[in-house]
C-alpha cells in the first residue's frame, strides 16, 4: 500500500512538471529551430490571401505571445521589434496588425481612443458593462475569432481557445507589458467599467 501511494506521488509529481514545461514553451522563442520575428513575417507575407485569413487566428492567438511577451509598456512605447524599447496597449495593436499586413494608418490608430481603432477596423460591435457579460458573448460566437476591445483607457486583442478567453495586450500595471491572460484573471478588464468589443478579420 505504501508502494503504491509512493508511485502515485511520483507521478503527480511527474504530470506538475510537464504542465509546467508546457506553460513556458508557449512564450518561448529562445530554443534552436525557431525563426525569428522578421523571419517569421516573410513567411506570412509569402502566404496565399487566402493562407493569410486562415493563419490570422494563430498569429494573434500564438505568434504575437510568443515574441512579444514582456516587452514592457509605456505611455509612450512604439517599439516595431518584440523586446526592444517598450509598447503602449494602442500601438501594440496597430504595430502587430500592421505587420500582418494590414492597410493602416498605424500612429494615427494607436493614439486614437480605442472605439475609432474598433469602429475602422471591426464589426460586429457590441458594448457591456460587465466582463462576465463579455465573456459569455464571445462564447456565444464561433471558434478562432479575434476581437479588439475598448476598456475606459486601454485596449488589447481578445481571443478563444475552447471556452477559454485570453486577453493579449500590453499591461498598463506596473508596466508588466505584453502578456496573455485568462480574462477573468486580467487586472485590467477587472478594473474597467465598459467593454466596446469588436470581431476583427484580415
Amino acid at each position: 500500500m505504501k508502494y503504491l501511494s509512493f508511485l502515485l506521488l511520483i507521478i503527480l509529481i511527474g504530470c506538475k512538471k510537464t504542465d509546467k514545461r508546457t506553460e513556458t514553451t508557449e512564450t518561448n522563442v529562445n530554443h534552436v529551430n525557431a525563426p525569428t520575428y522578421k523571419e517569421l513575417l516573410a513567411s506570412i507575407n509569402n502566404k496565399t490571401k487566402k493562407e493569410k485569413k486562415a493563419y490570422f487566428f494563430s498569429f494573434i492567438h500564438y505568434d504575437v505571445p510568443r515574441y512579444w511577451s514582456n516587452t514592457p509598456w509605456s505611455f509612450s512605447g512604439t517599439s516595431q521589434e518584440p523586446r526592444k524599447g517598450s509598447i503602449a496597449c494602442g500601438y501594440f495593436v496597430t504595430n502587430t496588425l500592421s505587420d500582418y499586413g494590414f492597410d493602416i494608418n498605424r500612429t494615427y490608430l494607436a493614439q486614437q481612443a480605442s472605439s475609432v481603432m474598433i469602429k475602422k477596423l471591426c464589426k460586429d460591435i457590441q458594448y457591456f458593462n460587465k466582463r462576465q457579460d463579455l465573456e459569455k458573448y464571445i462564447v456565444s460566437k464561433d471558434k478562432n475569432q479575434v476581437y479588439i476591445v475598448g476598456l475606459d483607457f486601454h485596449t488589447g486583442y481578445i481571443t478563444r481557445e475552447n471556452r477559454d478567453t485570453y486577453f493579449i495586450h500590453s499591461s498598463y500595471i506596473q508596466s508588466k507589458g505584453v502578456v496573455k491572460e485568462l480574462t477573468k484573471n486580467s487586472q485590467a478588464l477587472n478594473a474597467s467599467k465598459t467593454y466596446m468589443i469588436g470581431t476583427l478579420n484580415y
